[in-house]
């Protein structure tokens, strides 16, 4: 066997494009595919012929926090660092170096900014079924009874959450048989640009008309945080809840005693 040499402190005598270091769906083309639909120019337009040093694009400091919140929220110190360690937000950031408190000004001076990429993110990652059951938020709120209004489901509500039950068993399965992957690339449909576009013009088309369609309310998601121990089990109790709310006359049911029945509030 022939050792490699060891080229450390080699030179490239070429530049390198540091697409060429990326695996091919890594998220870091999602979130710049993501950040070329969001309108900047207005942003941009406040730092147009004014005094002083350069200010950095919209766009690049928005990729940056993007890049953050997909490895789990970073702060503003650990993103600089990664803009000189990371390939990824070197790649993302065009080999420039925001400075902690540019990036941390950027937060506070532009979160209806942040807010609208969030939100597209999240609403294409779900279109692609790259969202988890272990990403659904939780609601708090404590309830002694054992039915309340705040346990009511209904037929859209038992449709979303079997849905999301049978994906995430169906994932634990492809888990055992990953082998050597890694499991966290994104799909081509969202690294390739002109796939992204198709992708993003159907699903703003179609979200106009379904805007609060799928939401979850605070029942399913207690039940959902349920089904993280015991998927199957609580699977089975969304198809008996479907059961039951076909041969009752009413639209909702209640998930803790489906046989429950609730009058009207005077108020």
């Amino acid at each position: 066997m022939v050792l490699r040499d060891d080229t450390i402190n080699q030179t490239m005598l070429v530049p390198m494009d540091l697409r060429n270091l990326i695996p091919e769906d890594h998220p870091c083309y999602f979130i710049k595919n993501v950040v070329d639909q969001i309108d900047c120019s207005q942003a941009n337009r406040v730092f147009a012929d004014k005094p002083g040093e350069f200010a950095y694009p919209r766009e690049l400091l928005l990729r940056l926090i993007l890049m953050s919140v997909f490895d789990g929220g970073l702060s503003s110190r650990e993103i600089e660092r990664k803009t000189r360690t990371d390939i990824a937000y070197m790649y993302l950031a065009g080999m420039q170096h925001p400075s902690y408190r540019t990036i941390a000004r950027f937060k506070v001076d532009y979160p209806d900014l942040i807010d609208e990429s969030f939100k597209t993110t999240i609403k294409i990652a779900k279109e692609e079924d790259l969202v988890k059951i272990h990403h659904v938020s939780l609601d708090g709120t404590k309830i002694k009874a054992k039915t309340s209004m705040n346990k009511l489901t209904n037929e859209q509500q038992l449709k979303i959450m079997k849905q999301h039950l049978k994906e995430s068993i169906e994932l634990d399965e492809e888990d055992m048989e990953l082998g050597e992957e890694s499991g966290n690339g994104v799909p081509e449909t969202l690294t390739d640009k002109e796939k992204f576009k198709e992708v993003y013009e159907k699903i703003n088309e179609s979200s106009k008309d379904n805007r609060n369609k799928d939401k979850l309310i605070s029942s399913s998601k207690k039940l959902l945080k349920q089904a993280e121990d015991k998927p199957k089990k609580i699977l089975k109790k969304i198809e008996t809840l479907e059961e039951k709310l076909k041969e009752s006359e009413k639209d909702i049911i209640s998930i803790n005693d489906p046989d429950a029945r609730f009058m009207k509030n005077k108020k």
